[in-house]
């Protein structure tokens, strides 16, 4: 039975409620567009209005107009971009989202890795303050996820201006989203991916054999799990595009699916399957 102590809890409970803050975060970023379409009166126009019912003049239209440019040009981080072309302000939102995003997603399948690093070091000589440690490993590892984020928001920046996908960051083409679904189902049965994967879900072994002298030794074995964690789920990450960045059901099951073939019984077997279903998926998408 796992048993949690003081040390553990004290930096684990703050990361379940960064985890949640995160979600509502996503939440919220979601529903941000679905009420600027619905509430956005700067794309009404004088001929869709009815002039017997709506007692407007030009000065007034003029007016809503004006005000809606200055809304659009203020930097909301719960705004979703809404136009063609991004701006600074644009970018600097989608990279936040996109961190925040691979935190919520990511950070929930590193408990394990956590627990078990703080139970090898509980009785430890070497060990000084096991709070730091923990905090200093799970900073680690959402560093590597923060440039993953970066190189990610880059990516969508740069299909976004090439008309390949929409505002809500969904690939328009469904040969270009078959293909990188197919890719993603053929990666699950490569090498690289068992090896990741297997360092995931078996942290122990490495964790042993890393000789720990001081703090640089858990800088290093953080980096370490978090590079084997990239490794294993990139593709993965990279499927919300297929049916949309800003898509939270779709986030919650690429979550559930990464933190199943981390966590569950038989992710090896998980793994496998899910390469299937998504080779299936690619196929039918390009071929029907």
């Amino acid at each position: 039975m796992l048993k949690f102590d003081r040390e553990y809890l004290i930096v684990i409970i703050p990361i379940i409620l960064m985890i949640i803050g995160s979600w509502v975060y996503l939440n919220s970023m979601y529903m941000q567009p679905m009420d600027m379409n619905t509430m956005n009166m700067g794309t009404m126009t004088e001929e869709s209005m009815d002039m017997d019912s709506m007692a407007m003049d030009k000065e007034d239209m003029k007016s809503m107009q004006d005000s809606d440019i200055s809304m659009q040009n203020t930097f909301n981080i719960l705004a979703m971009p809404m136009n063609s072309d991004w701006n600074l302000n644009d970018l600097i939102v989608m990279a936040l989202m996109w961190i925040v995003m691979m935190f919520a997603m990511m950070m929930p399948t590193t408990f394990n890795f956590l627990y078990l690093f703080h139970q090898m070091r509980a009785n430890m000589a070497s060990t000084h303050n096991q709070k730091t440690e923990l905090v200093i490993l799970a900073s680690t590892y959402f560093l590597l996820w923060i440039l993953f984020s970066l190189l990610a928001v880059t990516l969508q920046y740069l299909l976004h201006n090439a008309n390949i996908v929409d505002m809500m960051g969904v690939i328009k083409n469904n040969d270009i989203a078959g293909i990188l679904i197919i890719g993603a189902g053929v990666y699950q049965f490569t090498s690289l991916k068992n090896i990741c994967l297997e360092k995931c879900r078996n942290p122990l072994s490495y964790i042993m054999g890393t000789k720990i002298d001081g703090m640089g030794s858990i800088v290093k074995i953080g980096l370490s799990n978090g590079i084997f964690c990239i490794g294993c789920c990139w593709i993965l990450m990279l499927l919300v595009f297929v049916n949309g960045v800003m898509n939270l059901l779709w986030v919650l099951i690429i979550t559930i699916a990464v933190l199943a073939e981390k966590v569950f019984p038989y992710g090896n077997i998980l793994s496998k399957l899910f390469g299937v279903g998504l080779l299936s998926w690619g196929c039918l998408l390009i071929y029907f």
